[in-house]
């Protein structure tokens, strides 16, 4: 059995589409649990509503601390299956993506397949792709390992790093992928499109308060430096992925240059992360063009 946990928050008008998209799946030994969190909507009724469509298939749960992470462990302590498809309550999965991704499994003993997706911005119009990078380590560094609804997890290996971290604002599933793998869990990558993301401006990264942009930036980069140290203790820190860290950490904080200027100058200085002439060109240009409009 493969268990759907889907954390509910304020969801009512797109629940139905993530439901939906469980049922339709080419296989059928799915649990789905719908974990309410918060909601201040109609959200509730909602659940009920898809409850009384599939009883056989659907039981409501109640997780009254805020954020998905801790609705996520609370689903993930009451799954029955063996593998765990955690979902968005705003994403839709493709319908072979359980299937596929149980067959990479059985071909590579994996504990976790990071799957690839389409991310559909429907305020402009436009869908971007989201790829895995065949390298792993490469793939974490890069935020190219998948999101949380592109992947399927096995339960156990899951549970045995103790789910999801509740306190983190940010960069949860890569700290979940990171903690797996620090664990020696085995990470394979599903090339095929499988899950869509119909993305929200409300997303906690598209926050516009300039503290809590901060501490998205802090844990980002402070993940990496994590990744940093246990490939340096492993002794698999290649130059390649020594340099994608430096450049993903540079990115970063150049990204978010516009929000906090000073802040940005001083994580630069405190980091002092390592990148190209060209690179460093390519921001100052950009620096000079902002200060001329």
């Amino acid at each position: 059995m493969v268990s759907v946990v889907i954390p509910c928050h304020n969801c009512e008008s797109f629940i139905e589409r993530a439901v939906n998209s469980v049922v339709n799946q080419s296989i059928k030994d799915v649990e789905i649990i719908l974990v309410e969190n918060n909601s201040t909507d109609n959200t509730l009724q909602a659940l009920l509503h898809q409850q009384r469509r599939f009883p056989e298939l659907i039981q409501i749960l109640k997780e009254t601390k805020k954020g998905a992470p801790a609705a996520r462990n609370l689903g993930l302590r009451h799954a029955k299956g063996t593998w765990i498809q955690f979902l968005d309550a705003d994403d839709e999965l493709l319908p072979n993506k359980i299937y596929r991704q149980l067959q990479v499994a059985t071909e590579t003993n994996a504990d976790v397949i990071a799957g690839e997706c389409t991310l559909k911005y429907l305020s402009q119009d436009k869908e971007v792709i989201r790829r895995t990078d065949n390298n792993v380590w490469k793939g974490l560094i890069t935020s190219n390992l998948g999101i949380t609804s592109s992947n399927l997890w096995r339960t156990s290996s899951v549970l045995a790093v103790k789910g999801w971290d509740e306190d983190l604002s940010s960069s949860q599933e890569y700290d979940l992928l990171f903690r797996l793998l620090k664990s020696k869990a085995v990470v394979s990558v599903d090339k095929t499109l499988n899950t869509i993301v119909h993305f929200s401006e409300n997303s906690v990264s598209k926050t516009t308060d300039k503290e809590k942009l901060k501490k998205i930036l802090n844990n980002r980069i402070q993940l990496r430096l994590r990744i940093k140290n246990e490939l340096r203790y492993r002794t698999l820190l290649t130059r390649e992925l020594h340099s994608a860290i430096d450049n993903y950490i540079y990115t970063e904080i150049t990204n978010h240059y516009a929000s906090f200027p000073a802040y940005a100058n001083s994580l630069l200085q405190q980091y002092n992360p390592k990148v190209g002439l060209l690179k460093k060109m390519k921001f100052k240009t950009k620096l000079y063009l902002r200060q001329l409009k």
